[in-house]
């Protein structure tokens, strides 16, 4: 799963966080045996209990368990406790719409995003999906509630590499071009992002008893703790609402006069949400995905860590 994000192009969410999992795996923060849970609270309503156990994992099951019940009563609500991070949000809204369905999927993160007009992170980067069915490439909105993820201030940090500016602040809350002196990050469209992201937290941690906001624990910081985290998925069966077959020419239909459109000078392209991931995913399955110098040296030196045989040679990707 992982892999499918740099695959996608997501690469702040792909083999950069395998060093991660794995410390967590090692110390325990992340069962390696955990005992899922889901119970059905209502005909429409669900609550997993991950167990502590790998996010990906926790969330696949909870995506599954919900579009089944949606697939029963036409929509249907999980609320997930004791998770850990699950990788990228539109993941789990293309399951859904490979069934079929349309789906929401929100989870939030450690304190890392200044609300608009505060000094200080209150809310996480805390991102949210929308997924829908199409005759091609799902319609699949993923998006953090900051101006860029965190992974991506953790793939610079890998690299050696410079930031924009305009990323965020350091502690004195002065901008910085230093990924080690980021301490908080812009929300997306100001006081809009910043409240979505309050919004998300409601969701993801309110509705089931999770920390929210600067009580959640810190992916990095607090390595030796688990971080019982919440998320929150709704699946809606679009045979419920009538054909799918209408439903599917009315949003090709869509996407017909979208691509149609006058583009601005110098765009070859108008995109709809997911296209630009799946026109990359093919790409990468034909040329190679590329992996970064300093990710490359972390990767081998787990390899060495497990008792792999690392790989000597890479062949350059023409990404």
């Amino acid at each position: 799963m992982i892999v499918d994000a740099n695959r996608k192009g997501v690469d702040s969410h792909g083999v950069v966080r395998l060093a991660h999992y794995l410390r967590r795996l090692e110390n325990g923060t992340i069962k390696t045996n955990p005992e899922i849970s889901v119970e059905r609270l209502a005909p429409s309503v669900l609550r997993v209990d991950g167990d502590d156990a790998l996010g990906h994992v926790v969330m696949t099951r909870a995506a599954n368990e919900t579009i089944a019940a949606a697939k029963e009563t036409g929509v249907a609500t999980a609320v997930v406790r004791n998770s850990s991070h699950f990788g990228i949000a539109g993941h789990y809204a293309d399951l859904a719409s490979q069934a079929g369905c349309a789906a929401l999927v929100t989870t939030s993160s450690d304190s890392f995003l200044i609300p608009f007009g505060a000094a200080t992170p209150f809310f996480g980067t805390n991102p949210i999906a929308y997924g829908f069915p199409t005759s091609g490439p799902p319609m699949i909105l993923d998006m953090a509630t900051t101006t860029i993820p965190y992974g991506k201030i953790d793939l610079a940090k890998k690299e050696g590499q410079s930031i924009p500016a305009e990323w965020g602040f350091d502690a004195e809350g002065h901008p910085t071009t230093d990924p080690n002196a980021i301490v908080g990050l812009h929300p997306v469209a100001g006081p809009k992002g910043s409240g979505l992201a309050a919004i998300i937290d409601v969701f993801s941690n309110l509705f089931v008893g999770a920390a929210w906001g600067p009580h959640i624990v810190k992916m990095y910081g607090h390595i030796d703790r688990p971080r019982k985290l919440g998320h929150f998925i709704t699946v809606w069966d679009l045979e419920a609402f009538g054909e799918i077959d209408a439903f599917l020419h009315e949003i090709d239909t869509m996407i017909a006069e979208l691509h149609a459109l006058p583009r601005a000078e110098g765009v070859k392209h108008v995109y709809y949400p997911g296209e630009l991931e799946a026109e990359r995913a093919a790409h990468r399955e034909k040329n190679g995905v590329p992996i970064a110098d300093g990710l490359y040296a972390e990767l081998q030196g787990l390899a060495r860590e497990l008792g792999i045989s690392p790989i000597e040679t890479m062949e350059k990707s023409n990404d």
